[in-house]
């Protein structure tokens, strides 16, 4: 375990090319909260959820625990619900969809005010017009909650760290694994060593697809610790121990876009000095800490994303400074010096004292905004508020394009997909992220559906699984989506099947012939998924001189296997 240290100095203020406005919106103004963003209705608009809790009387102290989730449209957020008395605060919250139906659900941890012995972990389940609780057992404080797929089986697990209560054991520091089975969540508690006003992330940080871990955080005694954990065949191990640290927050983005994640940490170290630096990726897993000099803050939150629309990974910072000051900056990565410089002028109101910040593209402008909740310090009554700042850059952001050359090959159970010939007018090809939709039938996603950072995924399905549909969408560094990829498919048969089959003429424009083989059915789907009315004739032909010119897929059953193949009209 080696530790690697290099102090560097960020190149002064410089002015932003665009600064943000206040918008009003209807959301409340929460304490001790954290955030999350999602789409409920699936128009493409990201939503909010936030737990916290409220100060009904308006006396500066918080009174009743409360969660509640809001609808954006066009711009504009109203109430789509609330978590009623199952709510909690001083934890995390987080979309999740863990059956796959394309809805999201949550899963939450914190302390409630309705509920002050124990602390709380909540599942809720989103039938299509509202949550209902599925899950009410002991969860954690001052800690976070990361979601992901481990066991790469389609399946959304996820992850709380933070303060739990054991009655016999009094308090510990956990980070608890829930594993989704299909039917439920198996817990593995204490899944690695646990932290308490710290922060981690689950993520490939070597490009091998497998998942790995970055903690810090106090521990049971404490004292403040940083660590990577590479994962391999032997399980996640500690591969690297950082500048100790904790009260702070991660996150992750390929700042320099040479195609591996880099993180940025904000917090305090061993000192107990406010902190923040940079953690640059050698491609390995291995990271060089570049320090911010005088920039820490604790009681702090961060988020990445492209704020001066260079295609390049920035980061916003919320928090404290020494003097208790409430602070939001912004920090611009700058590739030909690959430093970071501190922007002025962003007109971003300082709020801080337990701060969450997210950035996302409430007003579908293709540019960041910012949403952010915390103390206003200069308040007399020190009131909390939660705000959103609109970008008001003007300039174009195009949405990057959709990968072109999709591929999937399966060995066993296990499918390999891989896709190239995405682009962006800003955001570099090593730096874009995609989203990976996995069905059964076309067009469905219950295999499933999440962002990984590399152009090449795997997944090991269940052997009942007999059709594969899949497509991807390229994220650039603004948070914007690219359409989705013209969608595949592969039937889990297609591969080990040897036939003499033939299909022709192929480009075809009337008729076109299947020979070699007996065909005892036949399917053909455009490729948007969307099934066509085609019919077999008695000599195994089809008649498409009514389609319109493209690319279609056939789907045809032999005697024991269903094959595949692609058809051009012209």
């Amino acid at each position: 375990m080696k530790k690697i240290y290099l102090s560097i100095l960020f190149v002064p203020f410089i002015t932003l090319s665009q600064t943000f406005s206040e918008a009003q919106t209807g959301i409340r103004n929460f304490y001790y909260a954290s955030s999350d963003i999602g789409d409920i209705n699936h128009d493409g608009k990201p939503d909010v959820i936030y737990n916290g809790a409220l100060d009904y009387d308006d006396n500066g102290e918080a009174d009743a625990t409360f969660n509640e989730i809001y609808l954006n449209s066009n711009g504009i957020f109203s109430l789509y619900g609330n978590l009623g008395t199952d709510a909690t605060h001083l934890g995390d919250i987080r979309f999740i969809d863990y059956n796959n139906d394309g809805l999201p659900d949550i899963v939450s941890t914190g302390l409630s005010y309705q509920d002050i012995v124990n602390y709380k972990h909540y599942r809720f389940l989103n039938n299509g017009s509202g949550f209902s609780k599925v899950e009410d057992t002991a969860g954690k404080v001052y800690g976070s909650i990361e979601v992901f797929d481990l066991n790469h089986d389609g399946k959304q697990d996820y992850a709380i760290n933070g303060a739990q209560y054991i009655s016999g054991t009094g308090f510990v520091n956990d980070l608890s694994l829930y594993e989704n089975t299909g039917t439920g969540f198996q817990l593995t508690q204490s899944w690695l060593e646990g932290s308490q006003n710290g922060s981690f992330k689950v993520m490939d940080l070597n490009n091998d697809q497998l998942l790995d871990v970055v903690i810090f955080g106090y521990d049971v005694n404490t004292a403040p610790f940083f660590k990577v954990y590479l994962n391999s065949a032997n399980g996640l191990q500690v591969s690297q121990s950082l500048l100790p640290l904790a009260n702070g927050k991660l996150t992750c983005a390929d700042f320099n876009s040479d195609g591996f994640l880099d993180f940025a940490a904000i917090g305090r170290n061993e000192n107990d000095e406010e902190y923040l630096g940079v953690f640059m990726n050698d491609g390995t897993g291995q990271f060089t800490a570049q320090e911010i000099h005088g920039e820490g803050l604790s009681d702090s939150s961060m988020d990445a994303g492209d704020l001066n629309n260079d295609g390049y990974y920035d980061f916003i910072v919320i928090g404290n400074t020494a003097g208790y000051e409430g602070v939001v900056n912004v920090f611009l990565y700058d590739p030909v010096s690959q430093l970071f410089t501190k922007a002025s002028n962003t007109s971003l109101y300082g709020l801080g004292g337990g701060g969450n910040i997210r950035l996302f593209d409430y007003d579908g402008d293709h540019h960041p905004d910012v949403l952010m909740n915390g103390f206003d310090w200069e308040d007399p009554d020190l009131r909390s508020f939660t705000k959103v700042f609109r970008n008001t850059s003007g300039s174009v952001n195009l949405k990057p394009a959709a990968p072109t050359s999709l591929q999937v090959n399966k060995t066993g159970n296990t499918f390999s997909f891989t896709w190239s010939g995405a682009t962006d007018d800003k955001t570099p090809v090593n730096a874009l992220q995609y989203e990976i939709k996995v069905g059964t039938t076309p067009g469905a996603q219950d295999v499933a559906k999440y962002i990984v950072t590399t152009p090449q995924w795997f997944l090991a399905l269940d052997p009942s699984i007999q059709n594969v549909y899949w497509n991807i969408r390229s994220i650039d560094a603004s948070k914007v989506y690219s359409d989705p990829s013209v969608e595949h498919m592969l039937s889990i048969n297609d591969s080990p099947v040897k036939t003499q089959l033939s299909v022709y003429p192929n480009p075809a424009s009337e008729k076109v012939f299947i020979t070699g083989e007996n065909v005892y059915g036949l399917e053909m789907y455009s490729m948007d998924g969307k099934k066509l009315d085609v019919d077999l004739n008695h000599d195994q032909t089809i008649n498409v001189s009514g389609l319109s010119q493209g690319v279609y897929m056939l789907k045809i059953k032999l005697k024991n296997n269903w094959v595949s193949r692609k058809l051009i009209i012209r």
